[in-house]
């Protein structure tokens, strides 16, 4: 193959693989009601996202919201004609597929999170409890003994203060956390969830906010600020312990 025959093939390739990559991505929310959607086209998606595509199937029919937020929201948009009642509605069939597949991928994306939960409680429960093997067999877990025995003293105080029947979304994040200020030192115990990737944090932060400045005598010293941060991953519906990571 000659270098001209081999640049078009080349450029057949990558037009080939970009058109590909866009098909499987859903840009063109109106779309929903003439073109019956793919379950690959909304594997990224939040469930956030996912439930404004199904609204917005409904806003496109004229449906009146009784969630301000969302009649707020599509009452700016100029192709919304809300209707008197919303019974006398009716959906095309491509409409009721795609409301199908939206409210199936969300009952599994609420199905993964609560699985998540799960999970984490489990891992709680074992860390409490001191459960080594249970750790190591289930969650790939044993402690790093960087710093002896204040390591699994501080992730017993993190899980002992953090809810996780609390951890909140937004998009594919979720948090659960809280400060402590026992007029010495801030502590901020965390758990967070960025997708995959699962992250809990001990943060020795700051002196308190009663401590203006080191002036005059105080035990605190502030260079001995420090944090741990045990990352861990969710895929496939399965938690791992991935590593520890510790800072100052």
């Amino acid at each position: 193959m000659n270098l001209k025959k081999m640049k078009k093939t080349i450029f057949i390739l990558i037009a080939f693989c970009c058109l590909k990559t866009n098909a499987q991505i859903l840009t063109d929310y109106s779309s929903c009601s003439t073109q019956v959607i793919k379950q690959e086209q909304i594997e990224g998606l939040s469930t956030e996202k996912i439930r404004l595509l199904t609204n917005e199937i409904f806003a496109r029919n004229g449906y009146q919201f009784e969630n301000s937020r969302f009649q707020n929201f599509f009452s700016e948009k100029p192709w919304y004609k809300p209707k008197n009642a919303n019974k006398s509605i009716t959906y095309n069939e491509i409409e009721k597929k795609n409301i199908k597949l939206f409210q199936d991928r969300t009952k599994e994306l609420k199905t993964e999170q609560q699985e998540l939960i799960n999970q984490l409680k489990a891992f709680k429960s074992f860390i409490l409890s001191d459960a080594k093997d249970k750790l190591k067999t289930k969650f790939g877990f044993s402690y790093e003994n960087q710093t002896g025995d204040d390591e699994p003293k501080s992730l017993k105080k993190v899980l002992n203060k953090i809810d996780l029947d609390d951890i909140n979304y937004y998009k594919d994040k979720g948090l659960n956390s809280t400060m402590t200020d026992n007029g010495y030192v801030k502590i901020v115990y965390e758990i967070s969830v960025d997708g995959e990737k699962i992250n809990i944090y001990y943060n020795y932060m700051s002196h308190s906010k009663i401590i203006e400045n080191f002036d005059e005598f105080t035990d605190y010293h502030s260079e001995n600020e420090y944090m741990y941060n045990w990352q861990l991953e969710f895929k496939n519906n399965t938690l791992k312990f991935i590593r520890l990571v510790v800072a100052g």
